[in-house]
């Protein structure tokens, strides 16, 4: 039995987990509204070493996974495979999950408590932001109108013509302008011409939840006794008395980002409190769930079960079961030759490049997984996501037997990774236009194309600089999957720790990364290596008189 130990491919994982710092390290200093800290100095440049990494970065872990599953399956069987996955995936997540899960499900309430405790201080340094009025142009036109409350235009252009229903600015319907901008009488009005009051704009919110998200009490008042659903979500799943729990951050971002609309935070916060009694009980409390049980309130988000930052373990459940039922399947079947060349040919991109296109392309529309794959977080499947990754998994797995991959694939590592930055140039170049005409499909192929050539490219290095066992290559390795694991909440107060800090993004960044790397390298060195944490992770480990 071939005992042969994959140093390269090892570290290579390893170098993918430990991406997953910096990555996530990233998140805090650009504009979105999907993570709990906001630092002070925030950039936009930096939405682009956090598109590289993600284009690739958990596509080569899977492509690695699939290996090393197919590695184990040949060397003991399905069974010892499944008890050996079971100890190493199924157990760490749900042991982690379970600790993990609540902390970082409270994390933007604790945030949201810390920063207003910030703001005394921080009033006195004369560095609050709660207020803002940024300048944009609104157009001549029935949404333009609406958002200003100017009845008289209204009158005008229904008059005109204009549908009542119609998109307008931000794709927002003439009654979600005013309802964001809490005109009442222009809501008044157009319910009176027939606008829909639970229409939906492009990311699927009503005119009640936006009024709601804005605190904009009045608003809510009037659309409810029209006869507004509280009960209708938005994509991300939100109900209008969830949209009201969204921190300081996010609300600035969407108002000053997005909309393009003034915002005073201190008045959002009172509006919120008051149309929180508006909204019925039965609207709101199963939405934020801080009402419901002890359960529902640690481990679920928007109403669904939310895996945070372990997703991958649980995809991994469902690759691992369908690798062991597909090969059990392929044993009545004679092995088929072009599985060889499959694995083995220089022409491998003329079939994967089209296959993870179309996956790609089915992925997102334009908002999630444009460049990269979608990030679904929740423990209803994501069947395309899913799909997407068996796709590295499965090529993986089929890789190993052949010898001839091991030998020729990437030789030609220079070449890979200098074409694979052409190709994200590529696609920064049109990320901006996504929603016009073809680009999408575009941006989907560069995508494709960009994850094969670096998985390929970053072969070749890490094959020729780390196939011998070096003792501190391996203990680094070995201590990535427990970094990946515990870093989240970790990186996150430290993120919090130095968000008012008055210092350039890249050396806040540099800190939080280093800092969050070191404690939790120290973590695993003293505390978790030796134990039956480390046993579980990584297998036994015995102590040596080296260094590690």
């Amino acid at each position: 039995m071939d005992k042969t130990r994959y140093h390269d491919l090892d570290a290579l994982r390893a170098f993918a987990m430990l991406l997953g710092i910096a990555l996530h390290g990233l998140l805090s200093f650009i504009p979105t509204p999907i993570w709990p800290v906001q630092d002070s100095n925030q950039s936009e440049f930096y939405f682009i070493p956090l598109m590289f990494i993600h284009g690739f970065r958990m596509s080569l872990f899977f492509f690695i996974s699939g290996f090393f599953t197919m590695m184990v399956w040949q060397r003991r069987g399905s069974v010892s495979l499944l008890r050996q996955r079971t100890k190493r995936i199924v157990l760490p997540f749900v042991i982690f999950g379970a600790l993990l899960f609540p902390l970082l499900n409270n994390m933007e309430a604790f945030v949201g408590k810390a920063e207003n405790n910030r703001l005394p201080e921080q009033a006195q340094r004369g560095k609050t932001h709660t207020a803002f009025n940024p300048e944009h142009k609104v157009p001549n036109d029935l949404g333009g109108a609406a958002r200003e409350g100017n009845l008289e235009k209204i009158r005008e252009f229904l008059k005109q013509g204009a549908e009542v229903n119609g998109k307008y600015d931000k794709d927002f319907t003439p009654l979600h302008w005013a309802a964001t901008m809490n005109q009442v009488e222009a809501i008044e009005l157009l319910i009176d011409e027939g606008a829909n009051l639970d229409s939906r704009d492009g990311h699927q919110s009503t005119p009640l939840l936006l009024a709601a998200f804005f605190g904009q009490t009045k608003s809510v008042e009037v659309l409810l006794q029209r006869g507004a659903d509280p009960n209708l979500r938005n994509k991300d799943g939100a109900l209008p008395a969830q949209a009201m729990t969204a921190n300081r951050a996010v609300t600035e971002w969407v108002a000053r980002d997005i909309l393009k609309i003034p915002m005073d935070w201190a008045k959002i916060r009172e509006g919120r409190r008051q149309a929180t009694k508006l909204l019925s009980p039965e609207s709101a409390l199963p939405s934020n769930g801080r009402d419901s049980n002890w359960f529902v309130r640690n481990y679920f988000m928007f109403g669904q079960f939310c895996t945070h930052h372990l997703w991958f373990l649980y995809d991994l459940v469902y690759l691992t079961v369908g690798f062991v039922l597909l090969a059990g399947i392929l044993r009545f079947f004679p092995k088929l030759a072009v599985a060889k060349w499959l694995a083995e040919s220089p022409l491998r991109l003329l079939w994967l490049v089209p296959l993870t296109f179309w996956a790609q392309f089915h992925m997102g529309s334009g908002e999630d997984g444009v460049f990269g794959p979608a990030t679904a977080v929740f423990l209803k499947p994501d069947w395309v996501k899913l799909g997407y990754y068996a796709i590295f998994f499965g090529y993986g797995a089929l890789c190993f037997p052949h010898e001839g991959f091991h030998k020729k694939v990437g030789r030609f590592w220079p070449l890979h990774l200098t074409f694979a930055a052409v190709a994200f140039t590529l696609a920064l170049l049109i990320i901006e236009d996504k929603d016009q005409d073809w680009y999408y499909g575009w941006i989907s192929l560069y995508s494709a194309l960009f994850v094969w050539l670096m998985i390929f490219g970053l072969i070749g290095p890490f094959r020729k600089f780390f196939s011998k066992e070096n003792p501190q290559v391996r203990f680094v390795s070995d201590s990535a999957y427990w970094l990946y694991l515990a870093h989240l909440p970790l990186i996150q107060i430290i993120q919090f720790w130095v968000a008012e800090w008055s210092l350039p993004i890249f050396l806040k960044l540099s800190f939080v990364c280093v800092i969050t790397t070191l404690l939790l390298l120290l973590s695993y060195r003293y505390l978790i290596r030796y134990t039956v944490i480390g046993t579980m992770l990584n297998g036994k480990r015995y102590k040596t008189n080296a260094t590690h």
